[in-house]
């Protein structure tokens, strides 16, 4: 990311990712890492709901589904 906002981590998450993100700057990281993807009315009501998350967690989830995207499935 850019902008002096923390990172998605792209590896194995060992500790909390440090930093603050605002409730909105989560739920693009989380729109972003999404993008592509259909997504319902439900879909996007957690998203939002996940954006109030800390920002640690909201960071490891993006991690989480970004290398799940890019690695595809465990082999």
């Amino acid at each position: 990311m850019s902008s002096g906002r923390p990172a998605v981590p792209a590896g194995p998450v060992d500790s909390a990712p440090a930093g603050f993100l605002s409730r909105a700057d989560q739920r693009r990281v989380l729109e972003d890492v999404l993008g592509g993807m259909a997504l319902g009315a439900h879909d996007r009501r957690i998203v939002k709901w996940m954006a109030g998350w800390d920002a640690s967690t909201v960071l490891t989830v993006a991690s989480w589904v970004t290398r799940a995207r890019t690695e595809g499935p465990a082999r």
